[in-house]
This record gives C-alpha cells, structure tokens and sequence, in this order.
C-alpha cells in the first residue's frame, strides 16, 4: 500500500458520500465527504504502520475508517444545520 495513497482515499469519498446521503441533506453530505477522507487517511496510515500490505485485512480497515469517519463527519454536519436553524436563520434569507 505505500504508493496506493491516492487510491486509499477513494473508500472515503463513496462511503461517506452514501452515508450523508442516509443522514439528509447536502451539508451532511460533505461533511460527511470530508470525514470520510480524513478517516480513510488515518486507516491508510494506520495500515502502513502496521505493515499490512495489500490485502483484504487493509481494505476493510480502510472501508472502516472511513466509514466511521464519514457517519461521524454526516453527524456533526446535520448538527450544526440544525443548530443553525434553531438560531432562527435560514439559509434563503437574503435580507440581511
């Protein structure tokens, strides 16, 4: 896996994209993208560090980390759209 970075990532980008899909809403949607990213980038590392190679043990911590990575990111994302909203603001408002 150590020149596979690049196509580590790509389990973050389509999980977590479905996930925010799942939560609702297109803040949740990238957030959820970038959780899932900065999951699957901690996977990538941690399977580096371990020294597991290419293998079906590295893909599912992989498509762990960044599913656990874009639930968190969708989560965190629907929270604050909903604090935001609490707020009494809305994103249609243009009157300043």
């Amino acid at each position: 896996m150590d020149d596979h970075f690049w196509p580590s990532l790509y389990p973050g980008i389509f999980i977590a994209v479905m996930i925010g899909f799942a939560t609702g809403g297109i803040v949740a949607i990238f957030t959820g993208a970038l959780g899932g990213l900065i999951g699957s980038i901690a996977a990538y590392f941690l399977t580096v560090w371990f020294g597991l190679t290419d293998s079906a043990v590295s893909l599912a911590i992989l498509i762990a980390g960044a599913s656990v990575g874009g639930y968190t990111g969708a989560k965190i994302g629907a929270k604050l759209l909903e604090c935001f909203r609490k707020s009494g603001n809305r994103l249609s408002d243009t009157n300043g």
